[in-house]
């Protein structure tokens, strides 16, 4: 007699494959933010095992090419992670891809040089998605502690309900920035955004049209250099228009230099090492404007083409930078199915 598995227990090989192009020209002329040009692209490829519906083991390579240079000679990584899949909770372990992300989190959460160059968290990241609402955690442990790297994670989460037109919802994020073996001392960095919202795309015939208001509010503390937290904060409105795939997205902030620390000391690696929103929120004048105008011509699950002009008020002067952001997200992929 043969002894076979049963359906629900069967395995079969997947596969799966992203790929990012990036074209960001920045034309500033800003005392908290600076010119440059990142053009690449990223392609990623991952092949694993499935089984039982909802377990998978994935293992890629992250290969990156920054135009101008050899492509494909550095910051290369690659990944690994567990999934599981249910149909209302989702949980990933191990180095993941951060487009697994399903939070819409703010410029002053995470720049775009952050979506281009660290495309993986390694830790873990929860997911629960319902009829009216998403809440997700994750856990970013990006640096182990050394006698020269300092230890580093990131805690973060999101989360949104809806009812009717009317929503509200919650950014956080909780950055830890330790010290070396070598040179003790801790920056606490946490940084909320409660909001509430009105979605109106769908009853006036437009693609997108939505009002937000938030507050946002960092708690941050140098036990080591200064002892005490500070408190900046201020209030964020954003406003998406789109109609005939052209759109408007403006944010507004007005309120404190959301990053104090910004700098003060280059060995202490307080800059982007610390901060990973926009520079822009360093703002000196107590307001940020953010216009981007763009054009989105392929919007799908599969495919997405962006051409952007953003242009940045930071309470003096204006910067121009333009975008074009294209991605293709073939998701995971059945290559063939296991005989049992």
């Amino acid at each position: 007699m043969l002894l076979t598995a049963p359906k629900s227990m069967a395995q079969e090989v997947v596969w799966g494959a992203s790929f990012d192009f990036f074209f960001d020209n920045r034309e500033y002329k800003s005392e908290i933010n600076w010119p440059q040009t990142l053009f690449g692209a990223r392609i990623a490829p991952e092949l694993g095992i499935r089984w039982a519906e909802r377990h998978s083991l994935m293992m890629g390579i992250d290969l990156l090419a920054n135009f101008g240079a050899k492509p494909f000679q550095t910051d290369n990584e690659i990944f690994g992670y567990y999934q599981y899949n249910a149909p209302k909770f989702k949980a990933f372990a191990g180095v993941v891809p951060r487009r697994k992300v399903i939070g819409d989190y703010p410029s002053a959460f995470f720049s775009d040089s952050v979506k281009y160059y660290d495309p993986n968290l390694t830790g873990l990241l929860l997911q629960y998605v319902g009829e009216k609402g998403y809440v997700e955690f994750g856990c970013d442990w990006n640096s182990m502690i050394t006698n020269e790297k300092r230890e580093k994670f990131l805690l973060f989460s999101a989360g949104r309900i809806r009812h009717g037109l009317f929503y509200a919802g919650y950014h956080l994020s909780m950055y830890h920035h330790a010290g070396t073996y070598l040179d003790d001392g801790v920056v606490d960095n946490v940084l909320l955004h409660p909001h509430v919202g009105i979605d109106l795309s769908g009853k006036t015939g437009m693609q997108e049209l939505s009002l937000q208001a938030g507050w946002l509010q960092a708690f941050q503390n140098d036990r080591k250099y200064v002892g005490d937290y500070v408190t900046p904060g201020g209030v964020q409105i954003e406003l998406k228009v789109q109609k005939w795939n052209f759109g408007i997205f403006n944010t507004l902030y007005a309120g404190k230099d959301l990053m104090p620390y910004y700098m003060a000391d280059p060995s202490l690696d307080y800059g982007p090492g610390l901060y990973w929103g926009e520079p822009w929120y360093r703002t000196r004048h107590n307001i940020y404007d953010r216009l981007e105008i763009y054009w989105q011509p392929v919007h799908t699950e599969i495919m997405k083409l962006r051409v952007a002009s953003v242009h940045h008020y930071d309470g003096r002067k204006w910067g121009w930078q333009q975008k074009v952001l294209f991605s293709v997200n073939l998701g995971q992929r059945r290559l063939f199915k296991q005989k049992q």
